[in-house]
């Protein structure tokens, strides 16, 4: 059955300060390098979206036969709807870059489930008590999940979803799992890891260093 994997990597990464996210290193790699080695062994192609200035540096770094670098937009949403454009595998693996040590394990497990119910995500149990921002308790440790990447899903489901969507877009930016709910697809979740943090600021960079070098 054909998979294939769709590569959110157009962040400008302003709150990181290292310029485009795709391109910040770790380890010695590039985030976008550990994504594209992550979903390549499990998928037959991979479309990958960035920044529209990179787009000739993401090519020349990532020059496997197939891969095919689009340009995204400004908005995650944005980009998601142009990766789907290209998208042409019944079964889809959405990654970001910001997600490097999401797990060859987990990305099986995800397509396992998706197969079996329509799509599946990563959801990571919440710990700690969730207050607004002014003063009031929205959720205690274990009411909620908190959602990562990747996700898997067939592919009728996202077009659908986008299909319902207004024409002039939304107002905020739609999560991905109400794209696919729309489309007539609630995504299961499968047992996400505390590990398989999201790189947003210099203090996330700073704790994957420290992961890193605790897996050497």
């Amino acid at each position: 059955m054909k998979i294939q994997g769709l590569i959110q990597a157009a962040g400008s990464g302003t709150r990181l300060g290292l310029g485009s996210k795709a391109f910040v290193e770790l380890g010695g790699r590039t985030l976008l390098e550990h994504a594209v080695e992550l979903l390549l062994p499990e998928v037959d192609s991979l479309v990958i979206a960035v920044a529209t200035p990179d787009i000739d540096r993401a090519r020349a770094l990532i020059t496997h036969e197939h891969t095919h670098v689009i340009a995204g937009t400004q908005t995650r949403s944005g980009t998601t709807r142009r990766l789907m454009a290209e998208a042409t595998a019944p079964w889809l693996l959405l990654h970001d870059v910001v997600h490097p040590f999401a797990s060859s394990e987990l990305v099986r497990t995800l397509l396992q489930q998706a197969m079996r119910s329509g799509a599946a995500a990563p959801g990571l149990v919440n710990t700690e008590f969730v207050y607004s921002s002014s003063g009031d308790l929205i959720h205690t440790p274990g009411e909620v999940l908190i959602g990562q990447k990747p996700v898997a899903f067939g592919r009728d489901a996202a077009c659908a979803g986008y299909a319902r969507l207004p024409k002039d877009g939304l107002d905020s930016d739609p999560s991905f799992l109400d794209i696919l709910e729309l489309g007539g697809v609630k995504a299961a979740f499968v047992p996400g890891s505390a590990v398989n943090i999201k790189i947003t600021t210099p203090d996330d960079l700073m704790l994957a260093q420290a992961l890193l070098s605790l897996k050497a």
